[in-house]
C-alpha cells in the first residue's frame, strides 16, 4: 500500500527490529516464558519508535514477567494520554475499520442533577440497519434501565457493559409538542457484528441565497479496498455538481482514525491545495528524526502534502464550518489545524480533545504466541506554518461555544438541531424559519466521563500507515 507518509523506511527499520528480537530470544534462558518474550518485544519496539523514548525506564529497571498490558503502561511518559495496547491485534484492526459487536448505537451517560444518583444513557446516533435501528430507537432517546436495572452512579460500571450482549432496554423519547420525555416501555435488542460506514450523512440545503452542503463523518477509515474513501470522493463530487457555496462538516463524534483518510478529506475540501502544498509535518524521536533528515530528500520524508483531487470544492465554498465536541480528536483536529493556513474555518460546539500526536499500529510477526497489538505515539504533527500547540484542544469562540445537551437532541441533519442551526445562522444571518431550540425542561444534568465513542480503538488516534 502506498502512503504519502515517511513510513516505508519506518517499517523497513521495524523489520530489522524483528531480526534483532529473534536473535536475542535464541540466547535467552527464559525464552519459554510467554510474558517475558512479549514484554521484551514491547520494550524493543517502544525503545525504537516511541516519541518519548528518553522518558522510558532502562531495560534493567523493568519487570519483564509482568502482565503485558501493565508492562506497556509502565513504559509510558507521564504526559502521554494516548498510547495504548490491545490484547488482540486482529480485533484492533477490525474495530479501526468500524467492525464491532454491538446493538448499533452510540451513547453518552448523563447524571441527573439536583442531588440524584440517577444516570441516563442518551443515544447520540443510531447506525442504519442495526438492531437498534430496526427496533425504532432514535437519536435523543434516553435509556433508563438495562435488563431491568436502573442506571446509577453506584452501578453504571457494571450495568452499562451489559449492552454488549443481548439485552433489554427501557427507554423514553422526547415529545416536541409537550416538551417532555415520554416512556416507550422496553425493547429487546440483539447484538451482532456491525460494519459501520463513517460516511453517516450528506445533504444539501438551499436557504435564502446560500447552497449549503452538510456532511456527517464519524471516524476516519479507508474501508476495504478504499471503499469509504471512494464514497467520500463521491459525496464531495456531488457537492461540486450541486454547486454548494458553503460547507458544514460535522465531526462532533469523530475521534480520529486513519491519517490517510484525513489526507483524502483535506485534499477534497481545502482551498487552493494540491500536491505541492504541505498538509502537515511529522516530528519523530531523535532516532527517526535523524534517520529521515539523513536521507537524500528529508523534506519529502518529513512533510505530507495534499493530493491532487479533480473534485476538490475548496475554491467554490466561501467558508468551512466544522461542528465539534469533546469527542472530536486527533485526525479530526488534524483537519482543523492542517486546513487553517489555507482557508477560513469556524468551529462550533465544545472544546476538542487536544491531540497533536500520531500513532501507528504494530504487531509481532515473529512470535505466533503474541497476539498483542500496539498503538504507541510515534510523532507530533504540525501544520504548514509549524503550529501544533493545541494540547488543550480547539475552543469555539463566543456564541459558537455550544453544548448540544443544552437542548434535547434532534436528528442529525434537522436544520433546527442546535449545532447545525448555529452554522446556518452564521451563513444566512438568521435562524432557520425563525425557530429557536428549547432547553429540556424535564431535567438538568452533568456529563459523566463515559461514552461509547471513547470505546472505539480509533478514538483519540491519528493512525499513520494503518493496514487495511
Amino acid at each position: 500500500m502506498k502512503h504519502n507518509l515517511p513510513l516505508t523506511k519506518f517499517f523497513v527499520i521495524l523489520s530489522l527490529l524483528a531480526f534483532t528480537l529473534t536473535s536475542c530470544n535464541d540466547d535467552d534462558d527464559d525464552s519459554n516464558n510467554k510474558n517475558e518474550e512479549i514484554n521484551s518485544w514491547i520494550y524493543n519496539v517502544m525503545d525504537q519508535v516511541y516519541l518519548w523514548t528518553t522518558s522510558m525506564p532502562s531495560q534493567d529497571n523493568v519487570n519483564t514477567n509482568a502482565d503485558p498490558s501493565d508492562f506497556f503502561e509502565s513504559l509510558l511518559y507521564s504526559g502521554d494520554r494516548f498510547s495504548v495496547i490491545y490484547p488482540d491485534y486482529e480485533e484492533l484492526l477490525n474495530q479501526l475499520n468500524g467492525v464491532t459487536y454491538e446493538a448499533g448505537f452510540e451513547f453518552q451517560l448523563l447524571l441527573l442533577a439536583q442531588g440524584s444518583n440517577e444516570v441516563v444513557m442518551v443515544l447520540l446516533y443510531v447506525k442504519p440497519g442495526s438492531p437498534a435501528d430496526d427496533a425504532g430507537l432514535k437519536r435523543g432517546d434516553i435509556i433508563t434501565e438495562i435488563n431491568g436495572n436502573g442506571i446509577t452512579t453506584e452501578n453504571y460500571e457494571s450495568v452499562v457493559p451489559l449492552i454488549y450482549e443481548d439485552f433489554s432496554a427501557t427507554y423514553s423519547s422526547y415529545n416536541t409538542s409537550s416538551e417532555l420525555y415520554e416512556s416507550k416501555g422496553s425493547v429487546n435488542l440483539a447484538v451482532e457484528v456491525i460494519e459501520e460506514n463513517p460516511n453517516y450523512m450528506d445533504t444539501v440545503y438551499t436557504i435564502n441565497n446560500s447552497k449549503i452542503g452538510y456532511y456527517v463523518y464519524n471516524f476516519f477509515a479507508q474501508g476495504s479496498n478504499g471503499a469509504y474513501d471512494n464514497q467520500m470522493d463521491d459525496i464531495i463530487a456531488s457537492f461540486q455538481t450541486e454547486g454548494i457555496n458553503e460547507l458544514v462538516l460535522d465531526l462532533r463524534y469523530n475521534g480520529g482514525g486513519s491519517v490517510n483518510s484525513a489526507i483524502n478529506m483535506g485534499s477534497l475540501i481545502g482551498s487552493d491545495v494540491n500536491s505541492s502544498k504541505i498538509f502537515f509535518s511529522s516530528i519523530y524521536n531523535d532516532l527517526y528524526q535523524n534517520y529521515f533528515e539523513s536521507q537524500p530528500n528529508p523534506d519529502e520524508e518529513l512533510n505530507t502534502r495534499f493530493l491532487d483531487k479533480a473534485n476538490n470544492i475548496g475554491n467554490q465554498i466561501n467558508h468551512l464550518y466544522i461542528l465539534v465536541s469533546g469527542h472530536t480528536a486527533s485526525a479530526s483536529e488534524l483537519i482543523i489545524n492542517g486546513l487553517d493556513p489555507y482557508m477560513d474555518i469556524t468551529i462550533i460546539g465544545e472544546t476538542t480533545v487536544g491531540k497533536n500526536v500520531a500513532s501507528t499500529s504494530i504487531q509481532d510477526d515473529e512470535n505466533p504466541d503474541n497476539n498483542y497489538g500496539l498503538l504507541p505515539i510515534i510523532a507530533r504533527l504540525q501544520n504548514s506554518q509549524g503550529y501544533s500547540d493545541f494540547e488543550n484542544g480547539f475552543t469555539p469562540l463566543g456564541d459558537n461555544y455550544i453544548n448540544e445537551f443544552d437542548s434535547p437532541l434532534t436528528e442529525l441533519g434537522d436544520i433546527h438541531e442546535i449545532l447545525l442551526r448555529r452554522a446556518i445562522e452564521l451563513i444566512t444571518g438568521s435562524n432557520p424559519n425563525g425557530r429557536v431550540a428549547h432547553r429540556a425542561k424535564t431535567f438538568s444534568y452533568e456529563k459523566l466521563p463515559v461514552s461509547s465513542i471513547d470505546r472505539r480503538p480509533g478514538t483519540n488516534r491519528a493512525i499513520l500507515a494503518q493496514p487495511e
